[in-house]
């Protein structure tokens, strides 16, 4: 959008914000917002999150994998407080779920046989997100170094206790996309771009959930699925490593590493090995690989 530069007292210039923003983010008279100078560019911000919002969600007539999808599409929106109409018991109970292994700083404010009110009861830790996304990163690792360790072993029936690994994931991933759509990221030409990045790294540990779910009941796996998986750990953390310390030279050799692991998994499912194991392995390396991109533009 474009405005007219106004001149007062004959030195001073002044120029109107606009009026939808200035609503969006509180802004009133008084107020100071930040400018920072950008070469040719003035940016302009302001420390303040946006307006508490309230919403309602009807579940009456949804199943609970909906609901699911539902409340944390809304609370990743920013919604501070969230009335739910429910139709059970088992609503209940996903809502309870929900608020320990997926809501950081919600509770339950009010409920009743058809409906419950849950509320955002704590500060939000705008200034922790740098924090809390390196966390989001460790425990994914953690995942997956954990994951592979217990597979070598054989020790195949405590894999399913690395899901609580997972559930921490979405915690961290969740609260970060929340504030990103709540304030942003301190550069808002970065802010998709780390929304990403956030997005991609839940969606592995994903990937390490079912790899781990699927083979908890196994007695052995073969070499080609041992030596995939360890080469799909390399890969994530190199990106970890990319991301805190970027260069393109390291880029460029991920990128590389990525399309040789993709034709060793390839191979190895022509063998006739473990399909769902490898299966759940590519996808893990090219949920992986899509940080790319993103990871670029957040450094340059």
């Amino acid at each position: 959008m474009k405005r007219k530069v106004i001149q007062l007292a004959g030195k001073t210039f002044v120029v109107s914000l606009p009026t939808t923003w200035a609503r969006e983010w509180g802004i009133e008279k008084g107020d100071e917002i930040e400018l920072t100078e950008r070469g040719s560019e003035i940016i302009i911000g302001t420390q303040r999150a946006r307006d508490s919002k309230r919403g309602t969600a009807d579940a009456s007539n949804v199943n609970e994998r909906t609901l699911r999808w539902m409340l944390s599409s809304m609370h990743k929106k920013g919604y501070d407080e969230i009335e739910i109409k429910t139709k059970n018991q088992e609503h209940a109970k996903l809502i309870d779920e929900l608020l320990k292994d997926l809501f950081l700083g919600f509770a339950v404010v009010h409920k009743s046989d058809s409906h419950c009110v849950v509320r955002s009861v704590s500060k939000e830790l705008d200034d922790q997100f740098e924090i809390i996304l390196r966390r989001a990163f460790l425990v994914t690792l953690n995942l997956a170094d954990d994951s592979l360790k217990l597979i070598k072993q054989k020790k195949f029936d405590q894999l399913p206790d690395l899901i609580s690994l997972e559930k921490m994931n979405n915690q961290l991933t969740n609260f970060c996309q929340r504030l990103l759509n709540k304030r942003g990221h301190e550069d808002p030409m970065k802010t998709n771009f780390m929304y990403v990045i956030v997005w991609n790294l839940e969606k592995i540990a994903d990937d390490y959930k079912y790899l781990c779910e699927h083979l908890s009941n196994k007695k052995n796996v073969s070499n080609d699925v041992l030596n995939c998986l360890e080469h799909a750990n390399e890969l994530i953390r190199g990106y970890y490593e990319l991301f805190y310390g970027f260069n393109i030279e390291k880029l460029s050799a991920l990128a590389e590493n990525h399309k040789n692991l993709k034709t060793e998994i390839h191979s190895a499912l022509e063998k006739g090995k473990d399909a769902v194991a490898l299966s759940h392995i590519l996808h893990s390396i090219t949920n992986t690989a899509d940080f790319s991109a993103s990871m670029f533009a957040v450094h340059n």
